[in-house]
């Protein structure tokens, strides 16, 4: 008898600077097996829109051709949505039994459903998930299905994208043949994936830093309470580097990555920073000027937790995932500082490519995979 064929996914991760598609399986032990990868670069987005979406579609055109040869099954497409193009919204809701009932999938259906009507016309409903369920006897659980009740209560989370997104995505990808294409908020996968449940089960913050966006997101059991969108990421710090220093996007990029934040020196223009070919640079300047970047950084998840209305306990640390900063050597000790908080960096659970830059990619295929 021959082995059951393991079934595929091909997913499209949406970055702030290029987008990942990927044909892959679930491995042993909840791994992944990558059938096939392609990185496409691009101009990225801000403020809820694409840069050029001219470009854009090319470049999805050629996503959907690289899927479609990598396979040869009709695959549907699961398209990560960046927090940029998404909204959160959580609600409580309640149903009641003419008496006590063994609570099941159809129940939990009607609650969701009794909690949540889309009203807006320009936004498409592609996520909800339970924050905490509640049972008669006030019980709170994460899964009521087989408990008996009365009464079945709920907090729950509603993740809307915008139609902007969807419009612009998924013609793109049926001019190539992708006929089946579903969207998903990218993250919710990493919450979902990158979390323990235990430590969602209290409170969690994931502070996702990109090249050019970033999302902050506060969660709770199996849902998103808040999330806040904002544009930063490692980009501005290159930029602000090319400025201060006076050179072009490789060196900034090259001097950012082989700095250290946390190196303290007497008299700072003795410490140069070495970016190969005879090219030194001063590395105190190189650290203020990354500090003064990251300060931006920290009064906008000031800001964040700020406009999110909850009260966030002292011994909650935020982890940091993304290829923004992680790689900059001392940056997450100097945010930790600044915002008075733990910062613990956050990357997929699997060898050789727990990079916090592949947390959405890997996230992304654990959500569709199952």
């Amino acid at each position: 008898m021959s082995a059951m064929k393991k079934r595929q996914v091909a997913v499209l991760d949406f970055g702030s600077s290029k987008i990942t598609a990927v044909v892959g399986e679930r491995g042993i032990n909840k791994t992944f097996v990558i059938k096939a990868r392609k990185d496409f670069l691009y101009d990225g987005f801000a403020d809820g829109e694409f840069f050029d979406t001219d470009a854009l579609k090319g470049i999805l055109h050629d996503c959907g051709e690289f899927i479609r040869n990598s396979s040869s099954e009709d695959l549907t497409v699961y398209v990560g949505v960046p927090g940029e193009f998404t909204s959160v919204t959580v609600k409580d809701s309640q149903i009641s039994f003419p008496k006590k009932k063994k609570i099941d999938d159809k129940d939990v259906d009607a609650l969701f459903d009794a909690a949540f009507v889309l009203s807006s016309t320009r936004k498409v409903l592609i996520n909800r998930s339970a924050v905490i369920f509640e049972l008669d006897d006030y019980r709170r659980l994460n899964n009521p299905i087989g408990e008996y009740s009365e009464i079945l209560k709920g907090r729950l989370s509603f993740i809307t994208c915008d139609k902007y997104f969807i419009e612009t995505v998924r013609p793109a990808l049926r001019a190539v043949g992708v006929e089946s294409c579903e969207f998903v908020s990218s993250a919710l996968a990493e919450a979902m994936y990158l979390l323990e449940p235990e430590t969602r089960d209290r409170v969690a913050v994931i502070l996702d830093v990109g090249h050019i966006t970033s999302t902050f997101s506060l969660i709770q059991g199996d849902g998103i309470l808040y999330q806040y969108s904002f544009g930063y990421g490692g980009g501005y710090i290159t930029a602000l580097l090319m400025r201060n220093l006076g050179v072009g996007y490789d060196v900034a990029e090259a001097v950012k990555r082989k700095v250290n934040l946390s190196r303290f020196t007497v008299g700072g223009n003795n410490d140069l920073v070495n970016v190969g070919a005879g090219e030194y640079y001063n590395a105190e300047k190189v650290r203020e000027t990354i500090k003064i970047s990251l300060d931006d950084l920290c009064e906008m998840v000031t800001d964040a937790v700020d406009n999110s209305g909850y009260v966030i306990p002292e011994y909650v640390s935020i982890s940091l995932t993304g290829g923004g900063i992680t790689h900059i050597r001392g940056a997450k000790e100097f945010v930790s500082g600044r915002l008075g908080c733990v910062i613990e960096t956050l990357a997929p659970k699997i060898p050789l490519s727990g990079k916090p830059e592949e947390a959405s990619l890997y996230s992304l295929l654990d959500l569709t995979l199952g």
